[in-house]
């Protein structure tokens, strides 16, 4: 996404440590991948669309499930509200609520070719704030908690952002850090400022407990 042969095709913007097995959890923006690799730099596993990976990566990739059943999916379609993350950032374990089965991770799913395709407009293309709860053993994936998708292009940040775990409050914090921004990913600049939105949500709540936006 967004580069060319022989460029930037990985862009990590977040590695996380995991203690439990020695291991880091890394974003891969340009893959639009969330990946762990152990010490001994083998996959564990792979959390991404599984268009387009080869033999040797396929196998490591997690199956989409709801309430412990597959989710069926087309491409990089799923049903219901279950979605992969695109041009993600910031995938950081929560400590708190995981242990060495299973583990919760935040993201930002900043969403731009979303899907593997660019809409037809560019007022259709959204952002989320994600939780996904991944069960190491079983090598599924579940969606437990998203926001961002109802709020639109206007809540869209096309690139940087987070989403992360606040244990002293038990909440989510989420900063969609280039919302209303023009940005040119032809040039990689600016066209115009953004306007930011930090948002917090009480654990489980699909409305912010504050949000402030930043003019």
């Amino acid at each position: 996404v967004g580069t060319g042969e022989g460029r930037n095709w990985a862009h990590v913007n977040s590695v996380d440590y995991d203690p439990t097995d020695d291991s880091i959890i890394i974003s891969s923006r340009h893959q639009s991948a969330i990946i762990k690799i152990g010490r001994d730099k083998k996959i564990k596993w792979i959390f991404s669309s599984p268009e387009g990976w080869r033999d040797g990566w396929k196998e490591k990739l997690l199956t989409p499930v709801k309430d412990g059943k597959p989710i069926a999916c087309h491409g990089s379609t799923c049903e219901g509200d279950f979605d992969y993350t695109w041009t993600q950032h910031t995938a950081f374990r929560i400590d708190e609520k995981s242990d060495k089965h299973v583990i919760y991770v935040t993201a930002f799913d900043n969403g731009d070719a979303r899907g593997m395709d660019q809409p037809a407009l560019a007022e259709m293309k959204y952002s989320r704030a994600v939780v996904y709860r991944i069960d190491q053993d079983k090598k599924t994936i579940e969606q437990v908690w998203e926001y961002g998708k109802e709020r639109g292009h206007a809540w869209y940040s096309p690139v940087t952002s987070l989403t992360e775990y606040q244990p002293d409050k038990n909440s989510v914090f989420v900063y969609s850090a280039t919302a209303g921004a023009q940005f040119n990913f032809k040039t990689g600049a600016f066209e115009s400022a953004p306007n930011p939105y930090i948002d917090e949500f009480k654990w489980g709540e699909k409305e912010p407990a504050v949000e402030i936006q930043f003019k």
